[in-house]
């Protein structure tokens, strides 16, 4: 048993039992079983092994948020670990419940609360599934402009939990932009919902806290967000780069110049050989960028020419714009098999971000210290550019190499890469993580990117958590 010596599991079931609904407090084996992994590979590899990281002892299905409020409460008066469950999609190990404990499963609580016209919000539970979310606004002319590659699986407190980011985020945001306003239930139990307008001035803004702490600070049970229209015509549009920094300095000045579209994707050499070209079949190489312009029919047309020409300007051939409606069609197909990796392959996404003046720097460490590094190996790494603002983009770098879960050191293979394209990346000036959340993957690393200040981060888990019940081991914070 993983549960803390002050109760046993008998002791806690009959507890949880006497406050849920019945049927919602989980015990069998082959439920518990459900929750052991998430998509870290990490999890995947030793879930195959049948000695996983991490299982519950416990899992509870709340029927609403009291029942949520009441197993977190019990949760903390006998100090046992609990872990907040959405769609199990996360990347870095995040909802690996490897102190056992409770796992409390929250894709029941799913409903649309309230659809706000006039004010474009939207307020809904939790555990929402994000594609659901998506189809049920467009039959209302409307969507939710967070188009991430796990809408399939996550739910919409989830995508806030891990800080995500969608393919829209380039015009939109990323989730901390879509965000009104949240309600959690606190590591103790209260239930308390945050002031109703975003970056306003009575204070600082406590929903941002919640953005990105991955059930470590308590746990989300309804958001707020902006919506958007669904726009009146989306204009597709293909370049080649003559090389990666033409690339990155065509799209900074088209940002910088006030022009936002909507998606801007470039893809690396190896990236179009390897990613793109399976799914798209661009039959072209190089420097590959998709972009979409949205919105008004004349506003697109202006954006998307200006963009072309500022393009054209490093040096961009056009291509056929029927590449890039193709990826919109099939931009979910990326993550699915055959084109998503899978054991006994090892992988991981590299992702980081930078500054304009930095980011040149940070490509280059990490194929110097993954990509040529492990190359003899067979490592192939597979960059893309897919997330950019007014300061600064993101690369996703993805490695994989072929059957090296076979190997007898897989495990400490797959952490070598890491650090070496970790350490890296910070001490070429980047940001290890743009989106994709920390967990247990990236826990080790939070010290060396925030320095001094993670003693901050510690003070306030250890304030509003004191018993450390809420998804300890994550986010660097003490197991």
């Amino acid at each position: 048993m993983s549960l803390t010596p002050s109760i046993n599991a008998g002791n806690l079931e009959r507890g949880l039992r006497a406050t849920i609904t019945a049927g919602r407090v989980l015990t069998d084996a082959e439920d518990l079983d459900r929750y052991t992994a998430d998509t870290f590979w990490k999890s995947l590899y030793f879930q195959a092994r049948g000695t996983p990281l991490g299982r519950p002892d416990i899992v509870v299905v709340p029927a609403d948020e009291r029942e949520v409020a009441e197993t977190v409460r019990l949760a903390n008066e006998t100090r046992t670990p609990l872990v907040a469950w959405g769609g199990g999609s996360g990347t870095q190990g995040a909802s690996v419940p490897i102190a056992g404990g409770i796992v409390l499963d929250l894709r029941s609580l799913n409903r649309i609360l309230e659809i706000d016209d006039a004010s474009l919000t939207a307020t809904v539970e939790a555990g929402l599934n994000g594609r659901e979310f998506e189809q049920r606004l467009n039959e209302r002319g409307l969507m939710f402009p967070h188009y991430p590659a796990s809408a399939e699986w996550a739910t919409v407190g989830g995508y806030v939990a891990a800080r995500g980011s969608g393919v829209l985020s380039t015009r939109y945001g990323k989730i901390e932009d879509l965000l009104m306003s949240l309600s959690v239930v606190t590591p103790t139990g209260e239930q308390i919902t945050t002031v109703s307008a975003p970056r306003h001035a009575v204070g600082p803004e406590l929903t941002q806290l919640y953005v990105g702490s991955e059930g470590t600070l308590g746990v989300i049970t309804r958001v707020t967000v902006q919506l958007a229209r669904l726009p009146e015509r989306r204009r597709f549009e293909a370049v080649l780069f003559p090389s990666v920094d033409d690339g990155v300095a065509g799209i900074r000045d088209a940002l910088q110049r006030g022009h936002r579209p909507s998606v801007v994707r470039m893809y690396d050499p190896v990236a179009t050989r390897t990613t793109l070209d399976p799914v798209v079949s661009t039959g072209v190489e190089g420097v590959c960028a998709l972009l979409i312009f949205e919105g008004e029919e004349a506003a697109v047309e202006v954006e998307a020419s200006e963009t072309l020409r500022l393009a054209q300007a490093h040096g961009a051939q056009l291509l056929d714009p029927g590449l890039s409606e193709s990826w919109w069609e099939h931009r979910y197909d990326f993550y699915s098999p055959p084109h998503h990796p899978a054991l006994p392959a090892i992988w991981g996404t590299i992702d980081v971000v930078a500054s304009y003046s930095r980011i040149g720097a940070v490509y280059e460490a990490l194929q110097e210290s993954v990509a040529r590094a492990y190359a003899p190996i067979g490592l192939q790494l597979r960059a893309h550019f897919s997330h950019w603002y007014h300061w600064g983009t993101m690369i996703y770098a993805r490695f994989v190499i072929p059957d090296a879960a076979e190997r007898p050191d897989a495990e400490a293979l797959h952490d070598e890469v890491w650090k070496a394209g970790v350490d890296a990346v910070i001490a070429a000036g980047g940001v290890f993580n743009d989106h994709h959340g920390v967990g247990l993957k990236l826990a080790p690393f939070m010290r060396p990117q925030w320095g001094a200040a993670f003693d901050q981060l510690e003070r306030i888990k250890r304030a509003l958590d004191p018993n450390n019940i809420m998804n300890p081991g994550k986010l660097g914070f003490s197991p």
